[in-house]
């Protein structure tokens, strides 16, 4: 099964949609806090998008380096 999409309301947990389980299904949560949230305005988002178009761009075109190489130049600068 998929991960589920719930919020606490007044104390309790509230699953978002329905689930496909008999009643009485005994479950175990791992629960994790989603934070949707981020620091990025709408101008900066747009610029963030803008550059993920063109990385994904430039790699269709065969413009990519090869990961192993691209750290070693990283390392080398420290």
């Amino acid at each position: 099964m998929n991960a589920l999409k719930a919020h606490v309301e007044n104390g309790r947990i509230v699953v978002e949609g329905s689930v496909d389980l008999p009643d009485g299904t005994a479950l175990e949560l791992d629960l994790r806090v989603v934070d949707d949230e981020d620091e990025l305005d709408e101008t900066e988002r747009a610029r963030l998008h803008e550059a993920l178009d063109r990385a994904i761009d430039s790699a269709r075109a065969g413009r990519t380096v090869d990961a192993d190489q691209a750290i070693r130049r990283v390392l080398s600068r420290s």
